[in-house]
């Protein structure tokens, strides 16, 4: 009797009609009869760009996403993973809202990537943007929409999914709020480049880097550290660092540079700042940090130690 109700069971393919705002089913299936079947490790890179995107989307909202059962069909060569995404920070009519706008927005991310001409983020940001007030609650949460830097991250996660595949499967993603069907043959090459930034320079400002890592291979990039941020500073030629390359000034971890630096601002299609790169062009004075001096100052003589006054003699008692 086990085994005659088990004939009946419906497959995955039945499944989108229950499913809710929280479930996912990613299909994979070998189109072509060369082809071997699907396995799991290609799987888990669809479901690792399914992530990439949700979190993308969900912004300051904590989600989990979790494996609830894979299947394998023989006779189909396929291998579906079924997923339920929870939210760990909303709850009630806001947690159905978001999980819905995460099924749609990740379905509008797939149609820019296979249908866009021109890929420009601002056309997806702007697709998403009418998905998040297209929902009840996110009409008064204001939601805040991804950043171009976290878009570039899920694209990238999809074109690494796709390349694991290539040629001759075919992918289907089913949620409660539609499907979409991956075009495996429409890659982008270089997600990074989808950050189109303009650059802003700012001329011979004085700031004071802390070395973390001195030039030691002479490449002419300085581990530097302004305030909590830490960055590369890229030394020119003519500059007191030249004597550091010709072993003539000491510079240690933990010392500082009082420098008159360049500073160019990469700036993302939506403002956001995506990189400063620093150029040195004067290093004005190397501060020691425990050596006790200034690079071109002698060190301070110490202070000659002052006698010290006997203590005065205790008449006896006697």
């Amino acid at each position: 009797m086990a085994s005659r109700a088990t004939e009946h069971r419906p497959g995955f393919g039945d499944l989108p009609a229950e499913l809710t705002d929280g479930d996912l089913v990613i299909e994979v299936a070998a189109s072509d009869g060369a082809r071997p079947a699907p396995e799991i490790v290609q799987a888990q890179r669809l479901q690792d760009a399914i992530q990439a995107s949700y979190r993308a989307l969900a912004g300051p909202a904590a989600i989990e996403i979790d494996r609830v059962a894979v299947l394998e069909e023989v006779t189909r060569r396929s291998l579906s993973t079924w997923l339920k995404v929870r939210t760990t920070s909303t709850g009630g009519d806001e947690e159905a809202s978001l999980l819905k706008f995460l099924a749609r927005g990740t379905l509008a991310i797939i149609a820019w990537m296979d249908g866009s001409s021109t890929h420009k983020l601002a056309d997806l940001q702007q697709a998403l943007r009418v998905l998040a007030w297209g929902t009840s609650v996110t009409t008064s949460a204001h939601p805040v929409l991804p950043t171009s830097a976290d878009l570039v991250g899920a694209i990238g996660a999809w074109q690494a999914a796709k390349a694991g595949l290539g040629a001759g499967y075919s992918v289907t993603i089913s949620t409660n709020n539609g499907s979409a069907q991956l075009d495996l043959r429409k890659t982008i090459s270089e997600p990074s480049s989808l950050l189109q930034a303009r650059k802003l320079v700012n001329h011979s400002a004085d700031m004071i880097f802390v070395v973390e890592m001195p030039d030691y291979q002479a490449t002419g990039q300085w581990q530097v550290k302004h305030g909590e941020v830490r960055t590369l500073a890229y030394s020119e030629p003519g500059t007191v660092l030249d004597k550091f390359y010709r072993r003539e000034l000491d510079i240690r971890p933990g010392d500082a540079l009082r420098c008159r630096v360049d500073f160019e601002t990469s700036y993302g299609p939506d403002h956001e700042v995506l990189a400063e790169r620093y150029r040195i062009v004067e290093v004005i004075e190397v501060l020691a940090a425990t050596r006790g001096r200034v690079e071109g100052q002698s060190a301070q003589p110490a202070a000659a130690p002052q006698p010290q006054e006997a203590a005065p003699e205790l008449e006896p008692t006697s």
